[in-house]
């Protein structure tokens, strides 16, 4: 082997590089052994427990456009080998939410680094589940609904290509493998020739091509163009960049409020910081969200706060003020003795192929609950009281969306009676419950930690307060009573008690307490509609009626309506102040001379009298 590449190296008149050839189990002269098979694309529109060429990728992903009215793709750049950079725009077109709101945007990323084959086909699955799941009456529906997606399945397409070319072998060094299969960067100054070593250790590494921190360090990101994080001559300098910048204003950077860009190895979702706390926790919340979808199995971790690497998740993280992330897909440290491998240095990059349907289905789920965190923020939409006896509504109202704000629409209010079975509909603007196999069920302990909870609140002489027992309700999963989506209808019954005397009530509203799917409280004042700008919820009110990011306890459903501001207490009014003390009778003008008035002589008559009582005191004590 060796007297072949040096007699081609002198035919060819250049040096050769040394290839290296991955196998399962048998190990020769330049061959690698993993310890399980060797993943080789194959040709297939369907997912399989494997990997896909990238022709069959690109024609799935045509497929589902044809099949589904959410999907549409887009190109938005070309290849320095003049290849289509695409993405696909999932969303109904619509402006706004079902609720009236702005309808927020998101970006995923898939593919920037070649060789992490995993990238393409967990993003990919993505988009099939979203199609697949379309018409579910849940999550998939609500987010097709009520978010606009830009999802690029390969940004990387040369470089992808390069690693498809072969499959099994790389070049330049057994350890660090750098063209071939494992080739990380795009495709800047390289043919496609993988015998050729002048260029093998070329390209740009594009997750380091990125502003605010392009150079900011020449340790995680180098001018070296032999370098694997070799960084590009400028920010933004390459096209497959410009094509993601692109992406962004596809989906409108205006209504950004979500970026993922998908990468391997390690398992764990890092989360770059920027000088905004708010945006900064939130985007906490937006990881906690899903890494509970998996039961915890990725890791996250806070990265950056003035400083960085030229990363994507940077760009956009300070960028637009959004949540941003890189999700490094499994295997974890140990890469692939996660697997029963060998523990190859590098075989975290190639997940075997019996673990990738699995991964799929995982990074899916985890993604979707990102989403749906940042698609819209939890509120009480409608309620409505209903005679099970007579099936008479005593009760309607429903925020109705118009002009920026809502205004609540009640439609039937009637005198409710005690000892009396009435039914309870709260409706709300999302999925508030995870459905598994059928069955409500909570999302880790995100949902499940704070259960509804409603009561009956009024006011007469005193504030009065009745538990309806929310235990005994059920998040409905049939079609027949919730209103858009599984689960986001609560139906309760209840029996006020014998001593309710609805007459005798200045006010009496519904107090509702809950959280979403992944633990996000009520908006508690539906009447402003909330919206994502500069990294915060705006309109998004607490309890006692403030702006915050931590939402509150919802009142604003009033069966008798005294008027009062929403956020004020049921408390009754506190008794009135005591009348202030009568002013001093105004002293009587003098009538001339030197008369006193009355007031000047009672003033002279004070002071007689406290000096008598000095005298007094200093003759008692001696001093």
């Amino acid at each position: 082997m060796k007297l072949l590449y040096l007699t081609l190296s002198l035919v060819c008149g250049q040096a050769l590089s040394q290839v290296f050839t991955y196998t399962e189990l048998v190990r020769d002269a330049n061959q690698i052994p993993l310890g399980y098979p060797v993943p080789i694309p194959v040709d297939s529109l369907l997912p399989i427990d494997g990997y896909r060429t990238y022709n069959s990728l690109n024609l799935r992903h045509q497929q589902l456009v044809d099949t589904s009215s959410f999907i549409q793709q887009i190109q938005i750049g070309q290849t320095l080998e003049q290849r289509p950079i695409l993405s696909y725009r999932l969303s109904n077109n619509h402006q706004q939410t079902v609720s009236g709101a702005a309808k927020g945007s998101a970006v995923i990323n898939g593919g920037i680094h070649a060789r992490e084959w995993q990238t393409p086909e967990a993003v990919t699955g993505f988009i099939e589940t979203l199609v697949e799941q379309q018409n579910d009456q849940h999550i998939h529906q609500y987010l097709l609904e009520n978010l606009d997606l830009v999802i690029i399945p390969v940004l990387n397409v040369d470089g992808f290509l390069q690693t498809q070319r072969f499959p099994a072998q790389v070049t330049v060094s057994e350890e660090v493998p750098r063209d071939g299969r494992m080739r990380r960067k795009n495709m800047r100054d390289v043919d496609q020739d993988i015998l050729t070593s002048v260029d093998n250790l070329l390209g740009v590494d594009l997750n380091r091509n990125n502003d605010p921190f392009f150079g900011f360090s020449d340790q995680s990101s180098s001018p070296d163009r032999s370098s694997l994080v070799h960084r590009g001559a400028v920010a933004g300098s390459e096209p497959e960049i410009q094509a993601l910048q692109q992406a962004a204003i596809v989906a409108d950077q205006d209504r950004l409020r979500f970026y993922m860009d998908t990468h391997s190895f390690t398992q764990i979702y890092f989360t770059p910081q920027t000088g905004n706390n708010r945006r900064n926790n939130l985007a906490g919340r937006v990881a906690t969200s899903m890494q509970a979808a998996n039961n915890f199995r990725y890791d996250e971790r806070a990265t950056g706060g003035g400083f960085g690497i030229g990363s994507t998740d940077e760009y956009f993280a300070n960028t637009f003020e959004v949540p941003s992330f890189t999700l490094e897909i499994e295997p974890g440290q140990t890469g692939g003795l996660q697997y029963n491998g060998f523990g190859v240095s590098h075989d975290g990059f190639i997940l075997p192929e019996s673990e990738v349907a699995r991964m799929r289905e995982e990074t899916s789920r985890a993604t979707m609950f990102g989403l749906y965190t940042m698609a819209e923020l939890p509120l009480l939409e409608a309620a409505s009281i209903r005679s099970v006896d007579n099936d008479e509504v005593v009760f309607s109202g429903r925020w109705v969306a118009s002009g920026g704000e809502r205004t609540l629409n009640v439609s039937a209010n009637q005198a409710i009676q005690a000892e009396t079975e009435y039914q309870l509909r709260l409706q709300f603007n999302k999925p508030m419950r995870r459905v598994v196999n059928g069955d409500v069920a909570s999302l880790g302990n995100l949902s499940g930690f704070r259960e509804l909870e409603v009561a009956l609140v009024g006011r007469t002489t005193e504030a009065v307060e009745w538990d309806l027992q929310s235990a005994n309700g059920d998040w409905t999963l049939d079609d027949t009573q919730f209103a858009r989506y599984q689960t986001d209808t609560y139906v309760l019954p209840f029996t006020l008690p014998s001593d309710f005397d609805f007459s005798a009530h200045e006010l009496l509203a519904l107090r509702v307490d809950s959280v979403d799917m992944v633990g996000q409280a009520l908006d508690a004042n539906p009447g402003t509609i909330s919206d994502w700008q500069n990294g915060t919820w705006l309109r998004h009110e607490n309890t006692e009626g403030i702006e915050d990011d931590s939402g509150g306890i919802d009142q604003s459903m009033r069966i008798i309506d005294d008027g009062s501001d929403l956020f004020s207490s049921t408390e009754p009014p506190p008794p009135p102040p005591p009348a202030p003390n009568p002013p001093a009778p105004t002293p009587a003008e003098s009538s001339g001379g030197g008369s006193l008035s009355l007031w000047g002589l009672g003033l002279l008559l004070l002071l007689i009298l406290e000096r008598a009582c000095s005298y007094y005191r200093l003759r008692r004590t001696g001093e």
